[in-house]
């Protein structure tokens, strides 16, 4: 059974240093948030609609995923994961996903690790790459939730895309 899953890069954080020295903790800022409220608006301008959201439990992550539930409906409770951490793996998410009965998922993640699990479905190889700016949007359909599945990119929206639909 095919499923489609959305990955989208976390919002604009604080930048890591003495005020925020745990990765971990970074929020988004003022700027972050703006931006990805209209880039949700965008999503539902679009039509996009998500059986589930699930999000990395990093902090700017969580606050992405709130705000795209906030302005974009959704079925169901946010809901935070380790695989979608900086260090996930593909195949621990495609693990999860496989096991939930919903069939459209809208992943909030990182870099570079979203970029490399796009490549990998899609098998771009080792030299091909995905630019995933923060709040970048990528819908990719899968035959089914195995490693190794048949995929097709059914979009790949920047960020300012999503932004200027939401307008």
């Amino acid at each position: 059974m095919s499923i489609e899953i959305s990955f989208l890069r976390h919002a604009i954080a604080a930048e890591r240093g003495a005020e925020w020295p745990v990765d971990a903790e970074r929020p988004l800022t003022t700027d972050g948030r703006r931006k990805m409220i209209a880039a949700a608006r965008g999503m539902g301008k679009l039509g996009l609609r998500f059986e589930v959201l699930l999000s990395s439990p990093l902090l700017r992550a969580v606050q992405t995923a709130e705000l795209v539930k906030k302005h974009l409906p959704f079925a169901g409770p946010l809901e935070t994961t380790e695989e979608l951490e900086p260090s996930g793996s593909l195949r621990a998410l495609l693990r999860l996903l496989k096991a939930r009965r919903e069939r459209s998922f809208l992943l909030v993640g990182h870099e570079p690790a979203l970029s490399g699990w796009i490549g990998e479905l899609l098998r771009l190889g080792p030299a091909a790459s995905v630019e995933m700016k923060k709040g970048a949007l990528c819908r990719i359909a899968l035959e089914s939730a195995e490693a190794g599945a048949a995929a097709e990119l059914l979009a790949l929206i920047p960020p300012k895309v999503l932004r200027s639909c939401g307008k």
